[in-house]
């Protein structure tokens, strides 16, 4: 039974790194390459050779992740690798494949918008299929395990960062930097809200000094939601205090205030944001399978 799930595992990871490279290269090819957006990366590296060499971006691609993946198997291992591979090489071939489709605007901020957009869907199809397009993924990851304490985000931004200064310099325009940021951006936005989800909820602590039931039962009650009590003490007055969490709607959040207010008007509210929430009366848990 565990080998028929980790063979269907491996055939949906596949698919979903076929979804993403694909993505990938039609971002590229139809919106940004020919409006000169360079949006960081190996992608954008070769852009920006294109631009002065007319050398194909597929060919240029191939070129820079080979030394790139050699580099990461030696430095890290073929364990790190081995799933770089078939995505790299995949992304190749699909980038030479979308080539002849013609750019479909002329309109940088459009483009930027879409192609970003677009990336930030293939990015999230690669996290949820395990894989990697290589290119500056590898150099980062590389440069992390010399310098660990800058962390993956930080080294991302500073290697991107580096690309789009490259663009700038060759293309002689700080409005093609200033797009390229945009267009990362965007495409950062995107692959969060996809991967973490759209339905957005927002999560109550309420501490009261009154019975807890006197508070939760009219919450679940009117609102359907589920309540955690939890026991704290409040260090200036030293007195026990009861915790109230619970999950709601942001839709919800003005009808909560006002029973809270009618129930107890003294107490103590934290509000937090929450990315999603699973499980009963909100999204099905098993939606997170699609997750590696």
């Amino acid at each position: 039974m565990s080998g028929i799930f980790s063979e269907n595992r491996t055939v949906r990871n596949w698919i979903n790194i076929t979804i993403g490279t694909a993505l990938y290269a039609l971002a590229l090819n139809i919106f940004l390459a020919g409006n000169d957006i360079a949006a960081g990366g190996i992608s954008g590296i070769a852009t920006i050779i294109n631009s002065v060499t007319s050398i194909h971006i597929s060919l240029l691609i191939f070129i820079m992740n080979l030394p790139l993946l050699i580099i990461g198997t030696v430095v890290r291992g073929w364990e790190f690798t081995k799933n770089t591979v078939f995505g790299s090489l995949l992304y190749t071939g699909m980038v030479e494949l979308t080539s002849y489709l013609p750019t479909v605007t002329r309109d940088p901020l459009v483009a930027t918008v879409f192609g970003g957009a677009m990336y930030g869907l293939g990015t999230a199809y690669l996290v949820f299929g395990n894989g990697s397009t290589g290119g500056t993924d590898i150099i980062v990851r590389v440069l992390v395990s010399y310098f660990p304490g800058i962390g993956v985000g930080r080294m991302s931004l500073f290697v991107d960062g580096a690309v789009v200064v490259l663009a700038m310099i060759v293309y002689g325009n700080i409005e093609v930097a200033l797009y390229a940021i945009l267009t990362i951006y965007i495409s950062s936005v995107v692959a969060d809200r996809v991967i973490l989800g759209f339905d957005r909820a927002t999560l109550c602590f309420i501490i009261t000094s009154k019975p807890s039931h006197e508070v939760a039962d009219p919450i679940m009650e009117a609102m359907d939601h589920s309540v955690t009590m939890m026991n704290g003490v409040g260090m200036y007055t030293d007195m026990h205090k009861n915790v109230l969490m619970v999950a709601v709607r942001p839709t919800e959040m003005p009808r909560m205030k006002r029973m809270l207010y009618e129930i107890d008007s003294s107490a103590f509210v934290i509000v937090m944001p929450a990315n999603e929430i699973l499980g009963e009366g909100f999204k099905p848990l098993y939606y997170s399978a699609k997750l590696p």
